[in-house]
């Protein structure tokens, strides 16, 4: 099975460190920067492909490739991977290759954190951060506010406004950098939660998993550094109930959230279409994520282990090691 992962950062790493050794896969690893130490891995073959917003460059360099190596499924990891990929089959494109083909409108409301908090206040008012217009009044909101783009990834732009002055300056520097699109809402003290999940091709949930963040890069959350496995029940039917109301899903999808340090309210941040950066901690606990997610996407039987007790699980802490490389890509 030629398989090919786009990306080879962030969730990338998960399906390099389940994939990489197992020889009934190729795997093939695609990155816009020759440095990405996923193209340096043992078991891997590098792809360099432009950038995944570089339009029609990106998607020819990318047919070829899947020519070129005889590539017959296809994961994106990315977000900008997962919008390049989402757009060019709504607007025809059939590859050769087996793949997801999540629901067009869906997309389009989970994807974007602005469209996805509009659409899911009426149906879950208590579990939605208090949103504002990004042209109201500083003066008559509730501060601390969060001020973030609508459709960025990885923390990008995210500011947290304790005053007025925070907040236009916020907002004149966002605006800027990203556009107009900017989403404002109130600030959730509390702890980081995920909620993973994989479809199926017709829709049907596969498999789900709970984290909890011990540590995240930023004090407000983002991308996790220390966290563990949980078993959150209430999580996980909250998490595809939204997922549900937004028009369902295929492949894997993620719902960040924080748990209210005073209600104990799950409340939603935002949805990754994709396995989330530090899914390798599923591995770890014997839940494998990628070979669930590759498991269902050829249609192969796949069943989802029982979560580790308490007293079994293997918890992380992210470090950062040297990739010994002989060669860079040219």
């Amino acid at each position: 099975m030629n398989l090919l992962v786009l990306s080879g950062v962030a969730s990338a790493i998960n399906y390099i460190q389940s994939l990489a050794g197992d020889p009934g896969v190729r795997l093939f690893i695609s990155d816009c920067d020759p440095y990405c130490p996923g193209l340096y891995v043992p078991g891997v073959i590098p792809v360099p492909l432009p950038p995944a917003r570089a339009g029609g460059a990106y998607r020819s360099a990318l047919a070829e490739a899947i020519e070129r190596h005889g590539i017959e499924a296809l994961i994106p990891t990315s977000d900008y991977d997962v919008e390049a990929v989402i757009q060019w089959v709504e607007e025809g494109w059939r590859p050769p290759v087996k793949l997801f083909s999540p629901p067009f409108e869906a997309y389009g409301r989970l994807g974007d954190k602005g469209r996805l908090a509009r659409h899911l206040s009426d149906k879950f008012p208590k579990n939605l951060p208090r949103s504002f217009g990004a042209d109201s009044d500083p003066g008559s909101l509730p501060y601390p506010v969060v001020v973030k783009p609508s459709n960025m990834s990885g923390g990008k732009g995210v500011a947290i406004c304790r005053t007025r002055e925070d907040f236009l300056s916020a907002r004149a520097r966002l605006r800027q950098a990203y556009g107009q699109a900017l989403l404002v809402q109130e600030y959730i003290p509390g702890g980081t939660y995920v909620l993973t999940m994989v479809y199926g091709h017709g829709g049907e949930l596969v498999a789900a998993v709970g984290m909890r963040s011990r540590l995240t890069f930023f004090t407000w959350g983002g991308g996790g550094i220390a966290g563990e496995v949980v078993d959150e029940p209430g999580l996980a039917e909250l998490a595809q109930a939204m997922v549900a109301e937004s028009g369902g899903w295929r492949g894997p999808i993620n719902l960040e959230f924080k748990r209210h340090e005073s209600t104990e309210r799950f409340m939603l941040m935002e949805a990754n279409c994709r396995l989330n950066g530090y899914s390798y901690l599923t591995t770890m606990n014997g839940i494998n994520l990628p070979r669930i997610v590759l498991e269902t996407l050829l249609g192969w039987p796949t069943s989802q282990p029982a979560p580790p007790s308490e007293a079994e699980r293997c918890n992380f802490l992210i470090g950062y090691r040297e990739t010994p490389v002989d060669g860079f890509l040219a």
